[in-house]
């Protein structure tokens, strides 16, 4: 990302790397059961075993290097007797895994050592920098034709608006796509039930309206136990990455508010040419010169998200089909006990 105005696409991004967290097996401990994950990366080729206290480590070093970069929150630790539920293992291995993503994609943090040992070697031993990004880089003179320091900080204001309002848009999706599943859910358990209901009437009706129950209630019963093999977590991936790339940027830019604020009113105090000053103005234009770059990649994973929208629409409406079949084939069952069992 040499200068403000070079482009990043999901495209470039998902080239960087693909990485996998997957649950092991067997989880340790007697009583406070923990788990660990394999955590495999594309680029590198390698797969390593990681706990979570480990995500935490590599979180809490990016963090205090990268300053003005856009490092998400990992998912909340939950200290559960016996391990936790299947259903909280799994959102949360999804949630470390989409953590994991953004910083192995990211044009500047997946470059980073402490990544790449996270990833590569067998035992991170990840320790807290002296440095951050800023003081590494080291300060330099404006490239001409780059944006100057108040065209930065009009673009950095009108970027976290834009930004903003996408997140709103796409957090409203994702609550409307989790209550369709609540409702599908719902109806699946409807229609088990309704096959309970039609076995149990069989055995007191007469013979023609006996078969006619059965014939239902059996097709209700070979119903699989779950109505959709992929979960809505599964299906919004683009769409949840997107959103935690999104409060992520949205973070960043609470922190730099305040702490732009802060440097501009400490180099307003300064004498003009002072070192100290100085020093304080490169670092104002440096954290606004990342926060840009910061928003063009929370950009691309956005519209990545919203490309991602028909395939979503189809796998709900083929869905919204199959049931709409099952429905039509209690309907036949009913009506003719016989017709399916012919067509066998």
């Amino acid at each position: 990302m040499a200068n403000n105005e070079d482009e990043i696409t999901f495209e470039s991004l998902e080239n960087t790397d693909t990485v996998t967290v997957d649950l092991v097996p067997e989880r340790k401990g007697l009583i406070l059961k923990h788990c660990e994950y394999y955590v495999s990366s594309r680029r590198h080729g390698t797969t390593v075993t990681r706990r979570y206290n480990e995500f935490v480590q590599l979180y809490d070093v990016l963090f205090a290097k990268y300053q003005y970069r856009v490092v998400c929150r990992l998912p909340p630790k939950r200290v559960v007797v016996g391990g936790g539920s299947a259903s909280f293992l799994q959102r949360r291995r999804a949630a470390l895994q989409r953590w994991l993503t953004l910083v192995a994609r990211h044009p500047i943090l997946s470059h980073d050592a402490d990544t790449r040992a996270f990833l590569c070697e067998p035992t991170s031993r990840l320790e807290r920098p002296r440095f951050d990004e800023f003081t590494l880089a080291g300060t330099r003179e404006p490239v001409p034709g780059e944006m100057t320091t108040d065209e930065m900080q009009a673009a950095f204001v009108s970027e976290q608006e834009q930004l903003r309002l996408v997140q709103l848009g796409l957090c409203r999706l994702f609550q409307i796509f989790e209550k369709v599943e609540a409702r599908c859910v719902a109806e699946h358990s409807d229609i088990r039930e309704l096959g309970a209901a039609l076995s149990s009437l069989a055995a007191p009706s007469a013979p023609q309206l006996k078969d006619s129950l059965q014939a239902a209630a059996h097709l209700i019963s070979e119903l699989p136990d779950a109505l959709s093999e992929t979960p809505v977590d599964t299906e919004c991936t683009p769409m949840l990455l997107a959103l935690d790339a999104l409060t992520g940027y949205r973070e960043l830019c609470a922190r730099l508010t305040r702490g732009l604020h802060a440097e501009r009113v400490a180099a307003a105090t300064s004498a003009p040419h002072n070192a100290a000053s100085q020093l304080l103005r490169d670092r104002h234009r440096y954290a606004l010169k990342c926060s840009l770059e910061e928003a063009r990649v929370a950009r691309a994973y956005a519209l990545r998200a919203l490309h991602s929208l028909p395939d979503l629409l189809r796998t709900q409406a083929t869905a919204h089909a199959r049931e709409a079949a099952l429905w039509a084939d209690l309907h036949t069952a009913l009506r003719h006990p016989h017709a399916r069992q012919q067509v066998k």
